[in-house]
């Protein structure tokens, strides 16, 4: 009897991933801490790449732990487009990093560049959607892709979601987000004090928790849909 085949589900954060671990637990098996539980009625296996895609042969490990029916790579992403708004979903459809040629993954999507590290203002955004054409960006999607295309893993189907967590034009909230992280780095609780807070703007930090909020539950959505036969 052939094992239930299972969703893999790849994002960089415990953020991006908060509300599908609701339904999980946390599991180790063949060394590779992941999560386990279902999606929209299906089992699926969920694994932290963390930002950037800290080591892509644990990457490699996951997908080798389960009979996998689809690879789904999931979070934020950064729009460098007017044309997409706040939580907007979007299916990339190829991807590319500086220096690199285009993957295609999907035969039709947005664009998206992918680069190692956090960028937040605007200028380099502009440079990034000039020199790429890209739509979104991101810092996984184009390594997650590279994994995925090779003879191991290319017969599984990889679909590449994000769902819009900042615009172009919104440097002063990006680095009020990147404050709040570095305040955070070191604490157990990943909680910030009531003086990080008064520190950051209780006004900022509200705004904050509400975005992140509402692109949890967009992700969350959109997750169950790609789930879906």
């Amino acid at each position: 009897c052939r094992p239930e085949a299972v969703i893999a589900l790849l994002a960089a954060t415990r953020t991006e991933a908060h509300y599908l671990l609701k339904t999980m637990r946390s599991v180790k098996s063949d060394g590779i801490y992941h999560f386990r539980g279902t999606l929209a009625g299906k089992q699926a296996a969920l694994f932290l790449t963390r930002p950037g895609v800290h080591s892509r042969e644990q990457v490699r490990r996951f997908l080798r732990l389960h009979r996998y029916d689809a690879i789904i790579s999931c979070g934020s992403c950064a729009s460098l487009t007017a044309e997409l708004a706040h939580l907007q979903s979007v299916v990339i459809g190829s991807v590319v990093t500086p220096g690199e040629k285009w993957i295609t993954i999907a035969a039709a999507g947005r664009k998206c560049v992918s680069v190692s590290h956090l960028i937040a203002d605007d200028a380099s955004k502009a440079l990034l959607r000039e020199t790429s054409g890209a739509d979104i960006l991101d810092m996984e999607t184009y390594t997650l892709a590279r994994i995925a295309a090779e003879h191991e893993f290319s017969a599984i189907p990889f679909y590449a979601v994000r769902v819009v967590d900042d615009l172009a034009g919104e440097e002063d909230y990006l680095k009020k987000e990147q404050m709040l992280r570095e305040m955070t780095a070191g604490k157990p609780s990943g909680r910030p004090s009531w003086r990080d807070i008064v520190r950051l703007g209780i006004w900022d930090y509200a705004v904050i928790i509400w975005r992140r909020h509402r692109v949890r539950s967009e992700e969350r959505r959109v997750g169950k849909e790609c789930s879906l036969p």
